[in-house]
């Protein structure tokens, strides 16, 4: 949520407490959205829904913790779908080519993890330990969203090209792939930075995903 989701949310906040003779002030909603604030209304209010209608539960006004409890099993579930990108893309794609996944939090995760090339070249008996971060991480970012992410994850190649001149780079460079939703990991790329912090200002960025999505879809069909 956002700060524009503050009336919409205090609706149906109070509304849920109404159901059981209650009103909170307003300075009590505040608070709750502020607690809240990570996570997105719409599961929130389907978080409510199944509070109200939990026969164990559901006689008590929901709290904040009754909320996140709900909501972190649905971010369990997005981890393990998202790590099945990844694993996609560790045994599609490999550590040779950079990636771009439509989902920034993956970004966030992997690089904090060491980068794609550490990632994707993890042997079968480190694999498991990796999985394990990877899901923890993933799961706190969908409480407490990343403040920057790469736009792409650098693969050796790309890595072996920037050591290079500039005139090796500029004839050698490869576009990246895209796993997942292309639209929106176009939104990643745009909205990531070289290093996990810059902001993207580059007027051919597009003219670049559009030769990835292009070269994406004809080597390998898109990953989903």
């Amino acid at each position: 949520m956002n700060i524009n989701d503050m009336e919409a949310f205090d609706q149906i906040w109070t509304q849920t407490h109404e159901i059981y003779g209650k009103r909170p002030e307003p300075r009590v909603v505040y608070m709750v959205f502020q607690s809240l604030i990570a996570f997105p209304l719409a599961d929130i209010e389907h978080a409510l829904c199944r509070h109200i209608t939990n026969p164990d539960t559901g006689q008590y006004p929901p709290k904040p913790a009754d909320i996140v409890r709900l909501l972190q099993g649905s971010s369990q579930s997005a981890s393990g779908e998202a790590w099945a990108k990844v694993d996609y893309a560790i045994r599609c794609v490999g550590n040779y080519r950079s990636v771009v996944f439509d989902d920034p939090k993956i970004h966030a995760a992997i690089e904090r993890l060491g980068g794609w090339q550490k990632i994707a070249l993890t042997d079968d008996k480190e694999y498991p330990f990796v999985r394990n971060n990877f899901l923890k991480l993933y799961q706190g970012f969908t409480v407490t969203p990343p403040d920057s992410f790469p736009r792409k994850l650098i693969g050796t190649c790309e890595h072996e090209n920037s050591q290079q001149s500039e005139f090796m780079r500029g004839r050698s460079k490869e576009q990246p792939a895209l796993v997942g939703d292309k639209e929106k990991a176009r939104l990643v790329y745009q909205g990531g930075g070289d290093q996990g912090v810059v902001k993207i200002h580059n007027e051919k960025t597009e003219q670049f995903l559009e030769l990835a999505v292009d070269e994406q879809t004809k080597r390998i069909g898109g990953l989903h």
